[in-house]
């Protein structure tokens, strides 16, 4: 289990998505999981995780239904 988990909900956020999962995974410290919480994107959000995920990369990835900051979150 990773000692550290970051969390990044989102919601249309293609433009600053591969710049914020690039930014953790150039860190040095590599003892972290990235939590990602879609809630309910419109935009390419979706493809770019998913990219992420089948180069490796150590993310969880939850997909919902749009219902907020709060939810996303939560489900978090």
């Amino acid at each position: 289990m990773p000692l550290v988990s970051v969390i990044i909900c989102c919601y249309n956020s293609e433009k600053y998505l591969n710049y914020t999962i690039q930014s953790l995974l150039n860190q040095t410290f590599r003892d972290f999981k990235i939590v990602i919480v879609n809630d309910g994107s419109t935009d390419s959000t979706a493809d770019i995780v998913k990219s992420y995920i089948k180069s490796g990369s150590p993310i969880v990835y939850h997909c919902q239904e749009n219902k907020g900051f709060g939810a996303a979150r939560n489900s978090a």
